[in-house]
């Protein structure tokens, strides 16, 4: 069996704590900033880590394969919000 990283298994136990109705509102506030200062934290790492010069070395590929992904990604994700919308009446 695959063994899941810890900030998966915790996410999915906050998670479940929170549909099940364990946290009071203002709780679930708090846990909504601190995911969002989190998820800058993150990526104002990443971005402290990125060498624009070695990116420019790599050429246009790699950007041209990112950005397709990007739009793969986007025309599945709008499909899917599309389909739930017109078959779930959500």
């Amino acid at each position: 069996m695959a063994k899941i990283p810890q900030i998966r298994s915790r996410f999915l136990l906050i998670s479940l704590l929170a549909t099940l109705g364990v946290f009071a509102k203002p709780q679930l506030t708090s846990l909504a900033n601190l995911s969002r200062w989190a998820f800058l934290l993150t990526f104002a790492g990443v971005g402290l880590r990125t060498n624009l010069r070695e990116l420019g070395r790599q050429g246009w590929r790699p950007f041209a394969v990112g950005a397709i992904g990007e739009v793969f990604i986007a025309v599945i994700t709008l499909g899917l919000v599309y389909g739930a919308d017109r078959f779930l009446h959500l």
